[in-house]
């Protein structure tokens, strides 16, 4: 018999004496971490099982030889019909679940895990660029700090303390009260505590932040007719850099279900519900009134006669009624019904400025100092193209916007970026843009599959980016 079939035979023997030893080093292995796992750890005669380390570092090695190794396995049949099962069990859970939850969750958890594995890493690397704000009643405050940052304790404070206001500093009065009034809603049956109102901030955040984009996927399937659409449009939103406000204690999330939920309504001719929702948005963020700008329009979108266009303007009443409340309750704490917009003024923030006088003046900078230099003429440069540059993006898009989706969907988009343009900074425009979905329907019905990847890929970049600069408390906000 040739030499090389001789080893042939014994390596194929050798192997079969192995397979089994390495069954059984497996089996034995997951049967010690699921009781270290289910029992904390035990002595069993001369075997002690309490530190996990070593049976999973034992598995992360045996799986994959095994795996390599090949061959029928005494395990293989049961572990087999056990995912089998599995498998069936999914299937039919996943077939009872609307497309729109599957798709929704499918973006949200991915994109989620990355980017919180990825802020926890940089909080904890990184020192913070300047001190928190505010106390964090939290022994793992390095987790919990992922979630908060900048505003967040303005919120927070609303919802534990209530409104004031000064008129030579800053007051709470100038953010609005639904986010917070949630949170106090969430956390009065857990006693209302610091703690308890944090953690309501971060689930009424996330939770409005799911049903909103439910909402955007089921609309958008509506309008457009198809599925991959609507898939491709929740995901934009959630890898989109600037969305990462949408999970954390902002009113971002609250004012995007608000949002979506009083354009569809509306698009769908339930104009009291319109009405309603535009109210909870109005209530949401100061620029929240903006709402009434599209629903006025889709009101008027198949011309109707005087007496119905009169009950569909009269249904959305609450929208200026809930400004008009809000304006009362500040009258009462700063003698001036506008005193909101005067407490924005203490952080050095005004309108009525060109809407683009702040490019102009970024854009000015790339040519006298060049496209290089211009990123060091000041710290806060290189966070202004970031804040600057959706918006710009957004601003283009409304023309396409109001040719696919029309005039009320297109004017939405750019009233809201024209508004904080016209102020005299470019803070925060990246986060007002995350809440435009209108912006994130159109790319989704119109991108190719390459130009899909490269949305992917550039926007998780970019997000990551931003994620780490949020936790370690530089100027994204």
């Amino acid at each position: 018999m040739p030499r090389p079939f001789m080893a042939e035979v014994a390596a194929a023997r050798l192997g079969r004496l192995c397979l089994p030893v390495l069954d059984l080093l497996l089996a034995a292995y997951v049967a010690g971490l699921t009781l270290i796992l289910l029992t904390g750890g035990l002595d069993l005669w001369i075997v002690h099982l309490h530190d996990p380390a070593k049976p999973v570092f034992a598995l992360l090695v045996l799986i994959p030889l095994r795996v390599a190794v090949g061959g029928h396995s005494w395990l293989a049949d049961p572990i087999q019909l056990a995912a089998t099962h599995a498998a069936a069990a999914v299937r039919g859970a996943l077939a009872r679940v609307p497309a729109a939850v599957v798709d929704t969750l499918f973006a949200v958890v991915t994109v989620r895990l990355a980017t919180l594995a990825a802020a926890f890493l940089a909080n904890i690397v990184f020192e913070p660029a300047i001190p928190r704000g505010f106390a964090l009643p939290f022994s793992n405050e390095k987790f919990v700090e992922i979630f908060v940052a900048w505003d967040s304790g303005w919120y927070w404070d609303i919802a534990t303390r209530g409104y004031y206001f000064r008129p030579d500093a800053q007051s709470s009065v100038a953010f609005f009260p639904l986010y917070p009034l949630l949170m106090w809603a969430a956390a009065a049956p857990f006693g209302g505590g610091a703690a308890a109102t944090w953690v309501a901030g971060i689930v009424v955040a996330l939770v409005a932040y799911l049903v909103a984009l439910v909402a955007i996927h089921r609309f958008t399937e509506q309008i457009f007719g198809s599925r991959e659409i609507a898939r491709r449009t929740v995901l934009y939103i959630a890898v989109f850099p600037w969305s990462l406000f949408l999970a954390r204690v902002y009113a971002e999330s609250v004012f995007l279900l608000a949002s979506v939920f009083a354009i569809s309504r509306a698009w769908n001719g339930r104009w009291w519900q319109a009405g309603v929702w535009g109210a909870l948005a109005t209530l949401a963020r100061p620029n929240g009134i903006l709402i009434g700008v599209p629903l006025a329009l889709l009101a008027l979108r198949d011309r109707p006669s005087l007496g119905p266009l009169t009950a569909r303007w009269t249904a959305l009443a609450p929208i200026p009624a809930a400004l008009a409340g809000y304006c009362a309750y500040v009258y009462t704490l700063s003698g001036d019904p506008l005193g909101w917009l005067a407490a924005q003024a203490q952080w050095g923030y005004s309108l009525g400025h060109w809407p683009w006088e702040q490019i102009l003046r970024l854009i000015s900078g790339v040519f006298e100092y060049g496209p290089y230099g211009v990123f060091f003429t000041s710290k806060i440069v290189p966070f202004e193209v970031l804040h600057a540059a959706p918006a710009l993006i957004f601003v283009a898009l409304t023309p396409l916007i109001v040719r696919r989706l029309g005039a009320a969907m297109g004017l939405y988009v750019l009233v809201s970026l024209l508004v904080p343009l016209s102020s005299n900074t470019l803070e925060g425009l990246g986060r007002y843009a995350s809440v435009l979905f209108p912006a994130f329907m159109l790319v989704g019905s119109m991108t190719t599959q390459r130009a899909h990847e490269a949305i992917v890929i550039v926007s998780l970049v970019f997000r990551t980016l931003l994620i780490c600069f949020f936790v370690t408390w530089h100027p994204i906000y």
